[in-house]
C-alpha cells in the first residue's frame, strides 16, 4: 500500500469518526432520524425515535462505508434485490451484456429520482453499492488491466442546470471500490435531447441516434464498462456501446444500479434491435 492511499484511508477513518458526533440525517425511505454513532446516540437521546446506520461492507478488503442517508433496516430491505444481467443486441448483431444492481421499482425507483433530480448526491455511495452488488456478474467480462470505467455524459447544457452529472458520480464511487480509472471525458454527449422518460419506446431509439461521440485515443483497445443509472428501453445505452466500438473499443459492459424489468423479446427502430435475456 503506498504513502497517498494510506493517507486517504486516515483522513477517511478521521472523518468518520468526527462525523459520527456531529452529524445526523433522516433515513431516506423511512424518514427516522439516523446518527453515525447509533449507539452513542441512544445513549444521549434514549427516548428518541432513533435508527442505526447502514453499514456496507465494501468489497476488496475495503473499510466499511457507513452511510449518511439509510438506516441500517432500510438498507438491509434494499441490498437484499437479486441482482439482473440480460444481453442487448447492437448493430450487426452485435450483442453486450449488461448488469443491474436491482430491478427499477418501488423504494429504489424513488432514491434514484431524488439522487437524479432533487440533488440529494449523498445518495451516490449507497446507490453505487447497490450497483457494484451485480459486480460479480459483470466482471467475467472484463480484463481488468485495459478496463475503464466511462459515464453516461449528459449534454453541457443540461450538466449545467442539474450542476452534475449523476452516472459520473456513480462511476466515481465505483472506481474507489474496483480499482478501475475513470474516463469521464472519453464519451461526450454532442447535442442536446429530449428528456428520455417522455417518449415512447421506438422513439427513444431515434432521439438519442447520433448523439453521442467517443474520443478514440482513450477507448482504442481498452475494454469499457458504461455507468448509468437505471436502463429502460436501452436506447442510450445502445448507442453509446455503438459509438464506443467505433472508436476501437475492444470489449463493452454496461453496468447500471437499476433496470426495468422487460418482457424477453425484441424493439426495433431506426435499424436497431434490442434482446433481453
Amino acid at each position: 500500500m503506498n504513502a497517498k492511499l494510506l493517507i486517504h484511508c486516515a483522513s477517511a477513518r478521521v472523518q468518520d469518526f468526527i462525523y459520527s458526533f456531529i452529524c445526523e440525517e433522516s433515513c431516506r425511505m423511512c424518514k427516522r432520524t439516523i446518527y453515525a454513532n447509533g449507539q452513542l446516540a441512544e445513549t444521549l437521546f434514549p427516548d428518541d425515535d432513533l435508527a442505526r446506520p447502514a453499514v456496507v461492507h465494501r468489497w476488496l478488503g475495503e473499510r466499511p462505508h457507513y452511510s449518511k442517508v439509510l438506516c441500517e433496516c432500510c438498507w438491509e430491505r434494499l441490498s437484499s434485490e437479486t441482482p439482473l444481467m440480460g444481453f442487448y443486441e447492437n448493430y450487426g448483431d452485435r450483442s453486450f451484456p449488461i448488469v443491474s444492481g436491482a430491478p427499477y421499482t418501488g423504494e429504489l425507483r424513488d432514491l434514484i429520482h431524488r439522487f437524479k433530480y432533487e440533488g440529494d448526491r449523498l445518495l451516490a455511495p449507497d446507490l453505487a453499492a447497490i450497483m457494484l452488488g451485480s459486480w460479480r456478474l459483470g466482471s467475467i467480462f472484463v480484463d481488468k488491466a485495459p478496463a475503464v470505467l466511462v459515464p453516461i455524459p449528459l449534454h453541457w447544457k443540461k450538466r449545467i442546470e442539474r450542476g452534475y452529472n449523476q452516472s459520473e458520480l456513480l462511476a466515481q464511487e465505483a472506481a474507489r471500490i474496483l480499482e478501475i480509472p475513470v474516463a469521464a471525458e472519453a464519451l461526450k454527449r454532442k447535442r442536446p435531447t429530449t428528456p428520455q422518460q417522455s417518449l415512447e419506446k421506438l422513439d427513444r431509439f431515434l432521439n438519442v441516434a447520433d448523439a453521442f461521440v467517443a474520443n478514440g485515443a482513450k477507448l482504442s483497445g481498452k475494454t469499457v464498462v458504461l455507468v448509468d443509472d437505471i436502463c429502460t428501453s436501452g436506447a442510450t445505452l445502445s448507442e453509446c456501446v455503438r459509438e464506443v466500438y467505433r472508436s476501437g473499443a475492444a470489449n463493452v459492459v454496461a453496468l447500471t444500479v437499476a433496470r426495468t424489468l422487460l418482457r424477453k423479446g425484441r424493439i426495433s427502430g431506426n435499424g436497431r434491435s434490442s434482446l433481453l435475456s
